[in-house]
């Protein structure tokens, strides 16, 4: 534990709780507290939750460095024995239980506590509808699923999952359209060369930290390793395609390719409904190329979902270049979905349904005394048609509502995990439910439609085909069984080291994500949609990379205890910490995992705002000498506009803006630069903007065929539903003006920021008479 606290190395989930500096310093302090001649620990175990390495390791240190020798008594207690005769108390009995074992019941503990506080707070009667109305519904799903898997069509395809594969990649794919599609009618206004943040001085301040990182660590000299490094560096800053991109000022074209080229290979995968793992991995490079570089845009919790699933889409498809084209589409020969990647899936459902469950118990107060939907229906980011019909049910419906996602996410998650196939198609089928009806109750973008799919491979090919009609079931099913032929000896032996090698390095990403989930006894708090940082050090040559295969292996020869636990302790920290001297440098190649977002962390809506405030855009009008707004397409702004159906597709600048909002009446858009760029965009009149915003019979931009402003500035208004109106010219929203979100801004005034922030290529243009250089605005003012 001394060693694993040096390094910072998280501790061995397994080892017995005897074995763990936190018993060990509880004992020790128990005895401090008895013997006065002792020193006292500054902090004991007991006080770290969880006990973790970290506060272990220090107790233990202070310990060890006392000055007062210990006697035989207490270090009998610490070493679990009786002293002088005494008796063994229950207390000091070795236990052998694994740390994990400890870590799953305090995060049950701390699952039933809230859930009885909730009951406390809101009474019992929403729990027992939304626990009674889940078991009801699980049982129901769980018992039709398995009458389809025992039909005789379906009975034979009982553990295969080429249909769910296929389901999977079709579902994906659709979500992949909309996402490129997103992609090309967007990025060019948000992000282009003349977009609202440019990629370019993204790349622009990217490439100065690679160089100035490549100087500090010698890299700048001829060489293939050199080279490789320099790569290694640029893919660890920003993974992204346009690093090949010679002009960054026409950054246009890439983006609009690189969108087109991800939606047609998406929309093949959809017609053909299988992929290999190379088309998978290249999608996943193309979009990570758009993702990286998209800034505030592309900040949102699925886009790192997104990219996750690709990947795992892309293990659980067959290696051959050319499996999954025509004539063999989705049934190439013997290349069944891996285990492995079945149950990378279910991982994957798991950390986002608990992730977010967690986030919610260690969130708002609103989710304890269940009153969450009560607000969150009138208040989330992109209402739809039918938002208000569920946001005026019954006050005890919606307390239900609330308890059911507590019941799903909290409790009914941990079916995903058990080895039985009744439970995976009662957690799997009341997911679905689950998702589905957020999609009627909000515009979430594609999230829930993209959470739909790893819950998919909860069911297998019996339960999915046997759900089909016969004239349907019986030619879906001979095509199963025709493509599931057994491979040779070598193929399978292959797809078992392959299965291995998988296993090993989702075990290894999902370490922090597992302390995460844990909160403060994992350390910290919990995080939501993040990465961590997972390092991968490989030898750069051949001698390098035997000598590192045998360290690993044990075959360095005999040496004496001292030396070895001396050279383990040494080997292990040069293992875990970067590389940071000439030697380690020409030894090892590093790769920064964590830029890539290969395993996350998910989480969505821990707090819930109460007051619905939207940021409203006006310009002045010089010749009716008025202040008229600007129109969104989807956000809402005009009272009298109507909500509309557009999930899964993603207004990217509708939804910036609801997240600005989030501060309230106390929002301050001075703090934002993409703001203050979108203001330059409107006083510009710029047309790629204006297309993002409303079009006819709604004016987006009211100066749209005339001078654009001089003036613009936002004011904060607070909206709440108005009851369902009698004729259709009555307003959908009542609204009150609630405070200004920015004062009145000129060209003048905000030039000197965009420039200095790379947003425009100079300073004075033709639009720039009226600049004062006494009037520029600064955002740290």
């Amino acid at each position: 534990s001394a060693g694993c606290r040096s390094i910072g190395a998280a501790p061995c989930l397994f080892l017995p709780r005897t074995a763990t500096c936190s018993t060990l310093n509880s004992q020790a302090q128990s005895q401090n507290t008895s013997s006065p001649g002792r020193s006292h620990s500054s902090s004991p175990a007991s006080s770290s939750p969880g006990g973790s390495s970290k506060s272990g390791g220090a107790s233990s240190q202070s310990s060890s460095t006392s000055s007062s020798p210990r006697s035989d008594n207490s270090s009998s207690r610490i070493l679990n024995k009786p002293a002088n005769g005494e008796a063994a108390s229950p207390s000091m009995k070795r236990s052998y239980r694994p740390r994990a074992v400890d870590d799953l019941l305090h995060l049950f503990g701390e699952i039933g506590g809230y859930s009885r506080r909730s009951v406390k707070e809101a009474g019992a009667l929403p729990w027992a509808l939304a626990g009674v109305g889940g078991a009801a519904f699980g049982c129901l799903a769980a018992l039709g699923l398995h009458w389809a898997a025992s039909r005789a069509v379906s009975a034979p395809l009982v553990g295969s999952y080429w249909v769910t594969r296929i389901l999977c990649s079709r579902f994906l794919a659709f979500v992949l359209c909309t996402a490129f599609s997103v992609a090309y009618f967007q990025n060019k206004a948000l992000i282009g060369d003349n977009g609202i943040l440019p990629a370019r001085a993204l790349l622009l301040r990217a490439d100065g930290h690679v160089r100035q990182k490549i100087q500090t660590s010698n890299l700048d000299q001829p060489g293939f390793l050199s080279r490789l490094r320099r790569g290694i560096i640029r893919i660890e800053t920003l993974p992204t395609l346009l690093w090949l991109s010679e002009d960054w000022h026409q950054l246009d074209v890439w983006l609009d390719r690189l969108a087109l080229g991800g939606g047609f290979l998406s929309f093949t995968i959809l017609l053909r409904g299988g992929a290999t793992f190379w088309e998978w991995m290249l999608i996943w490079v193309v979009y990570h190329s758009i993702n990286s570089i998209g800034q505030r845009f592309y900040g949102f919790g699925w886009e790192a979902q997104l990219l996750e699933t690709v990947f795992l889409a892309a293990l659980a498809s067959p290696a051959g270049i050319l499996d999954c084209w025509w004539p063999f589409g989705a049934f190439p020969t013997s290349a069944a979905p891996p285990l492995v990647a079945v149950w990378a899936f279910r991982w994957m459902v798991f950390r986002i349904m608990l992730g977010a469950g967690l986030i919610k118990l260690r969130g708002a107060s609103c989710w304890l005394d269940l009153t969450a939907m009560c607000h969150h229906l009138e208040t989330q980011p992109i209402p739809n048609p039918l938002t208000r019909f569920f946001h005026l049910q019954p006050r005890w419906l919606l307390l239900s509502l609330t308890a059911s996602n507590h019941v799903i996410e909290l409790w009914m998650v941990w079916l995903v995990l058990l080895p039985f196939s009744w439970a995976q198609a009662a957690f799997g089928a009341t997911h679905v439910l689950f998702q589905v009806s957020l999609i009627l109750t909000g515009n979430l973008s594609f999230l829930n439609w993209l959470t739909i799919v790893p819950g998919i491979y909860c069911f297998d090919d019996a339960m999915l085909v046997g759900l089909l009609p016969e004239f349907l079931a019986h030619p879906l099913a001979q095509r199963v069984l025709a493509a599931n032929v057994p491979a040779s000896a070598a193929v399978v032996w292959i797809g078992y080291f392959r299965s291995a090698v998988v296993f090993a390095f989702l075990a290894w990403l999902s370490v922090p994500v597992y302390y995460n989930l844990l909160g403060t006894r994992g350390g910290a708090r919990q995080r939501m949609n993040s990465s961590f940082s997972r390092a991968l050090a490989v030898p750069s040559d051949c001698r390098q990379l035997c000598r590192w295969v045998s360290s690993w292996c044990g075959c360095q020869g005999r040496t004496s205890r001292a030396e070895a636990s001396q050279n383990d302790e040494s080997d292990q920290a040069a293992k875990r910490r970067k590389l940071t001297t000439e030697d380690q440098d020409e030894a090892y190649l590093q790769l920064e995992l964590q830029s890539l977002r290969l395993l996350n962390t998910y989480g969505a809506f821990g707090s819930v705002t109460k007051e619905r405030v939207e940021i409203i855009f006006e310009g002045f009008d010089s010749e009716s000498k008025a202040w008229l707004p600007y129109v969104f397409k989807a956000a809402v702004d005009d009272p009298h506009k109507r909500p509309t159906w557009f999930s899964p597709y993603h207004y990217r600048l509708d939804w910036c803006r609801w997240i600005a909002s989030c501060r309230g009446r106390y929002a301050n858009g001075l703090q934002e630069q993409w703001i203050i760029s979108l203001v330059g965009k409107l006083l510009e009149g710029d047309e790629g903007v204006r297309k993002l915003l409303a079009r006819p019979p709604l004016r987006g931009d009211p100066f749209e065929g005339r001078a654009p402003p001089e003036v613009v500035r936002a004011r904060l208004f607070a909206y709440k539903f108005k009851t369902p109106p009698l004729r259709a010219e009555d307003p959908y929203w009542l609204r009150e003006h609630v405070g200004d979100y920015l004062p009145q801004l000129t060209w003048g005034m905000i030039a000197p920021s965009l420039f200095q922030w790379g947003f425009i290529p100079s300073l004075f243009d033709d639009a720039d008479d009226d600049y004062d250089s006494g009037t520029s605005y600064s955002p740290s003012q």
